[in-house]
């Protein structure tokens, strides 16, 4: 994790990159990891603050804490930091250093806060990734109306946002409470997402690409069980898996249509290049 007060421009950081080959893995509420990550940088464009905020906590309470900092830090420097003071750059490298210090939960929704309310620039940003000339385009004023407040977050704010505790026998009901927004499948081509239809993934081997989140990996560990990555199944005694699916039996094979597309996002109209220009820019 990079600590420095700037953040490195490497190939590794960049946003297409490392989607080449994204493994299929599961959050704690059965939504695709890669999935997440597209949802929450649409979400940040659209300054849809609630949203934004549910998709940084998906990832960030799903285990992968330090991802969903670094994440949210390369698209303040890449699409935020040109267009903003430099006291607000100050506010931005702070909150992070003190994440990095004191770990936090509450820092993670200052940021994206702060950065739904602030204005971005996404030509150098669209030119970089789909070799698309930007010149004689400005982007949308509606998007660009910055808040001047800097709002610093406490526990009690993101209290909504924690994973929800349930009792014995009454996983089956936690995704239809759970799942707010649906996926932002619109970019799947555009952001060249490598996970496009896992559907019987998620119907019937749900737990075995879920085991590579954190928070599933800590919850398996109370048990005694073996990945079988062959068959993708997580492998219990009898007395084990009865007690481990009283709590976490989620069933997402018999869920309603409506909890399903939350997270498959199935049959959705794909978005190109020029569709994302005229979602974000006007003509000149």
């Amino acid at each position: 994790m990079t600590t420095n007060t700037e953040m490195t421009n490497n190939k590794e950081n960049n946003f297409m990159d490392n989607n080449s080959d994204y493994p299929l893995i599961f959050t704690r509420y059965l939504y695709s990891k890669e999935d997440v990550l597209h949802s929450l940088f649409i979400a940040l464009l659209d300054k849809q603050t609630d949203e934004a905020l549910f998709w940084a906590y998906e990832l960030y309470y799903s285990g992968f804490q330090e991802e969903t900092l670094d994440y949210l830090l390369k698209h303040y420097h890449e699409i935020y930091e040109n267009q903003n003071s430099k006291s607000f750059k100050t506010f931005i490298i702070n909150q992070y250093n003190s994440w990095v210090e004191t770990k936090k939960n509450f820092i993670i929704g200052t940021i994206v806060w702060n950065l739904c309310n602030s204005k971005y620039n996404l030509h150098k940003f669209v030119q970089l990734y789909f070799k698309k000339n930007t010149d004689k385009m400005k982007q949308k004023e509606t998007l660009q109306k910055p808040n001047k407040l800097r709002l610093i977050m406490g526990d009690n704010d993101i209290e909504q946002y924690k994973t929800v505790e349930h009792s014995q026998g009454m996983g089956w009901k936690v995704l239809p409470y759970v799942c707010k927004y649906q996926i932002h499948r619109e970019v799947s081509k555009l952001f060249e997402a490598t996970n496009i239809n896992f559907v019987d993934e998620y119907y019937y081997n749900w737990l075995y690409y879920s085991y590579f989140s954190p928070i599933w990996k800590e919850r398996l560990s109370k048990y005694n069980y073996r990945v079988c990555n062959e068959t993708k199944k997580i492998i219990m005694n009898d007395d084990d898996e009865d007690d481990f699916y009283s709590l976490y039996s989620y069933i997402p094979d018999e869920q309603n249509r409506e909890t399903q597309q939350m997270s498959l996002g199935n049959n959705i109209e794909q978005m190109n290049i020029e569709d994302f220009c005229n979602k974000y820019f006007i003509k000149q």
